[in-house]
């Protein structure tokens, strides 16, 4: 089966290279099947390193930089060889940013002219801990910046206790309109909606006065809903119970040279 990529509708520069994997084109056995990438989710790691192997050759994809992710707020440059992260930039030709998501929002940011790009993994914990600021903030640049909100979960699946509808809303209140509530007395959560109301607020509050702006893309992927092409980690759990695993997509970036 071919590789079957998810390329960004946004206006990056040409020399930035950008896309998400589905879940086609790997060598995974169910329930990873089939380009599950990544390690920690219960897959051979031989058939992990094969898939990466062909997604990396095929695609030439030079210095992936994997991450092993936390639902931190760690953001690490390309060149360390820190893994504990849950973003990556870099200001370097052909070293590839990398983060894995199977629900969760991968952020994808570049500069307008092309010299600074970072992946960004975005749960609600990361979301609500000020993941984006503290991805947007490793830019020391003076071009405007953009970003491509990839393939996750929507509103529409993502169900969420009162917990996290307070840790938002505690934090400012105009994000109880990413938040409906449902008959189970708890809410579905938009955090894709979320994620660009944050940077847009960083775009008013913290870059406004050194001239830079962010130019907001989504892709309006369903990670949950579209069974064919996504991993969905709440999905599975939904059809395989409290020890449901399945496999990772990747969203990459990097500078072509």
């Amino acid at each position: 089966m071919p590789l079957k990529l998810i390329q960004p509708s946004w206006t990056a520069p040409t020399q930035v290279k950008a896309f998400s994997t589905t879940r086609a084109g790997g060598y995974s056995e169910a329930p990873w099947n089939s380009l599950n990438l990544a390690l920690h989710v219960g897959d051979k790691t031989q058939t992990v390193e094969q898939n990466r192997e062909r997604l990396t050759h095929e695609l030439q994809i030079p210095n992936p930089h994997w991450l092993r992710q936390t639902h931190s707020t760690t953001v690490v440059r390309h060149s360390d060889s820190a893994i504990d992260a849950d973003a990556c930039f870099t200001t370097q030709p052909r070293q590839t940013c990398v983060v894995m998501t199977a629900d969760c929002l991968p952020i994808l940011l570049c500069s307008e002219v092309g010299d600074w790009v970072s992946a960004v993994h975005a749960g609600w914990r990361g979301l609500a801990n000020g993941m984006i600021y503290e991805s947007v903030k490793q830019y020391q640049g003076d071009s405007p910046l953009m970003a491509w909100i990839g393939p996750a979960i929507s509103q529409e699946h993502f169900e969420v206790g009162c917990d996290v509808y307070e840790e938002f809303t505690s934090q400012n209140t105009a994000l109880s309109r990413y938040f409906k509530p449902n008959d189970n007395k708890t809410w579905q959560c938009d955090l894709a909606s979320i994620a660009q109301y944050q940077l847009e607020q960083l775009q008013l509050e913290q870059l406004r006065s050194q001239g830079k702006t962010i130019q907001v893309f989504q892709s309006g992927l369903c990670s949950y809903h579209d069974s064919d092409n996504f991993y969905s980690h709440r999905r599975a759990s939904h059809e395989q119970g409290a020890n449901a695993t399945t496999g990772r997509m990747a969203s990459v970036i990097w500078i072509e040279q």
